[in-house]
């Protein structure tokens, strides 16, 4: 899942369409998912479990390979 903030809503579309993203994204206007997690750079990404607690985060653009590696690192 994909999460614009610090963009405008419209830049943050904009992004997803121009790159042509298939994975659900959202737009954090008020910053409350931000806070939530501490992301404080973009892009940041995180990997979040199905209890809503952090388990690997990251900054700086990533790949397929590093998020699938982490994935299955963390379901085994």
């Amino acid at each position: 899942m994909g999460i614009g903030l610090l963009d405008s809503r419209a830049a943050s579309l904009g992004f997803v369409q121009r790159h042509h993203l298939t994975f659900p994204n959202g737009y954090d206007g008020d910053g409350r998912v931000a806070k939530l997690y501490g992301f404080t750079y973009q892009p940041y990404w995180a990997v979040i479990d199905k209890y809503g607690m952090l388990q690997r985060t990251g900054y700086g653009p990533s790949g397929e390979e590093e998020l699938v590696t982490t994935i299955r690192a963390l379901t085994r």
